[in-house]
């Protein structure tokens, strides 16, 4: 159950973009999801787990 403040900025929110509460509700879940992929790819990066490809790799990728 949300607190009624958060149903209140939604209903704002909802009234000041002219969308529906759904789609604000939508659009934040989206906004959260994207945010916590990128930080998960950056703390990846930080500790090693990530493959990395140089400029000119890319380059010489087939296509490119």
């Amino acid at each position: 159950m949300l607190e009624e403040n958060l149903i209140e900025e939604l209903s704002q929110i909802a009234v000041d973009t002219g969308k529906k509460k759904a789609q604000v509700v939508i659009e934040a879940l989206q906004d959260y999801f994207d945010i916590n992929a990128v930080t998960k790819t950056v703390q990846d990066y930080k500790m090693g787990m990530l493959k990395t490809v140089s400029h000119n790799d890319v380059r010489a990728s087939p296509g490119l």
